[in-house]
Formats: C-alpha cells, sequence, structure tokens
C-alpha cells in the first residue's frame, strides 16, 4: 500500500497521488483495494466501435459533398445527407444516454424523430408528410411499445405511468394539425388522437388510484 511521507498515512488502491496533499506517490498499489473502483463507461466499453462509427460518418459526409460539388454543383443533395448524419447521431446518443430507462427513451425518442421529421420535412420544400404521417405514426408507435415493455418486463406501475401519460399528451398534438389543416390527410391524426383518449381512459379506469398518486408525487401536489 503506497505511504504518503508528507501527511504519513497509507493510502489505499492503486493511486498515482496523494488525495490530501496531491503529492507524488511511490507505485506498487493495488487495483483490487480501490475504495471506488472505476466504473467504464458506454463510451469507454465500446470506444473502438464509436470511432469507427465516427470516422465513417465523417468520410459519407466528405465524399458526398466533394462529388456533389464535382458532379452535379447546381444541386446541393449533400446538404441533406450531412442533415441526415446529423440527425442520426441526435437520435443514437439520446438512446444510448437514456438506455437503462426504456420508457423514457421511447418517449424521448418520440420527440427526436418528431423534430427530426419536420427538419426534413422543410428542408425537402414542406409537403406536409411529417405532421400528416410521422408525427401521428410515432406516438403510436410509442404508446403500443410503452404497453408492450409493461407486460413483457412485468414493469410497475410507477415506472411508465408518467411516461404513458406524457405520450399521451403528444398523441393530442395532431388535433391542432386537424384544426388548422396542416394535416392533408385526416386519418392517421384521427387514430393517433384516438389511441391517446383510449390511453387516457384506460389508464384512469384501471389504474386510477396508482395513476393519481404517481402524479401526485411527481408534481409534488
Amino acid at each position: 500500500m503506497p505511504y504518503c511521507d508528507k501527511c504519513r498515512v497509507e493510502v489505499p488502491g492503486d493511486r498515482r497521488r496523494c488525495p490530501l496533499c496531491q503529492g507524488q506517490l511511490p507505485p506498487g498499489g493495488d487495483p483490487q483495494a480501490e475504495v471506488f473502483p472505476v466504473v467504464p463507461t458506454v463510451y469507454r466499453q465500446h470506444h473502438l466501435a464509436i470511432r469507427i462509427f465516427i470516422f465513417l460518418s465523417i468520410a459519407a459526409g466528405v465524399i458526398c459533398v466533394a462529388c456533389n460539388f464535382l458532379f452535379t454543383p447546381h444541386r446541393w443533395w449533400s446538404v441533406l445527407v450531412l442533415a441526415g448524419i446529423g440527425c442520426m447521431w441526435v437520435s443514437v446518443s439520446s438512446a444510448v444516454r437514456r438506455r437503462h430507462n426504456l420508457p423514457k427513451n421511447i418517449l424521448w425518442q418520440v420527440f427526436w424523430l418528431s423534430m427530426i421529421s419536420l427538419l426534413w420535412d422543410f428542408l425537402t420544400r414542406w409537403r406536409g408528410w411529417s405532421v400528416t404521417y410521422a408525427i401521428p405514426g410515432f406516438c403510436v408507435i410509442a404508446m403500443l411499445c410503452l404497453l408492450l415493455l409493461a407486460r413483457i418486463l412485468h414493469m410497475k406501475s410507477e415506472d411508465f405511468l408518467v411516461y404513458m401519460i406524457l405520450d399521451g399528451l403528444f398523441g393530442i398534438i395532431p388535433l391542432a394539425f386537424i384544426l388548422f389543416g396542416w394535416a392533408k390527410v385526416s386519418y392517421p391524426s384521427v387514430i393517433c388522437i384516438v389511441a391517446s383518449v383510449l390511453s387516457f381512459t384506460a389508464l384512469f379506469s384501471f389504474a386510477g388510484r396508482k395513476t393519481q398518486a404517481e402524479l401526485q408525487k411527481r408534481l409534488h401536489m
């Protein structure tokens, strides 16, 4: 066990400096005796794969920009490729950060995918497919995924009720698309709204007390 001559204490673990005076410690520490062991993050565990993924993304972007400049300079389609790569990284990073909380991960994926679809619709001269099909579809799929996860993983009610409510609130947003005439086809938005209403009805009918208690706990009511 390394000994600090200045502080006159033995330092457990495999430290290079004394935690009290920051002085240099002699070698010979025991990594097994470390009080607070280093917990590897997902980036350290898969650093090679992440670096390869980053390299391939940058290489694809550079090659597309070069090909665009050389062969089709009158149409800058490479901007869409770069935007797609950026959107992919936003979605992947959000999924990795919240990988231990699947309901929260699903909810954030709905948010980011909705924002990405709006961005892509805007970049491709706005045809309305994002508000007509994409956003209502994301909300409905998220509700189904939350229900399946709750059944398959036997999740406790407090682990998914709040996220189910938030996703149901997202699912009512397509009502604005219909009222303002943004949705060119109404049935995807109608299906999403109906699914949200049925979701709220089921929550308060079959788990009303748990839902109310969870809301009071989360909102400090």
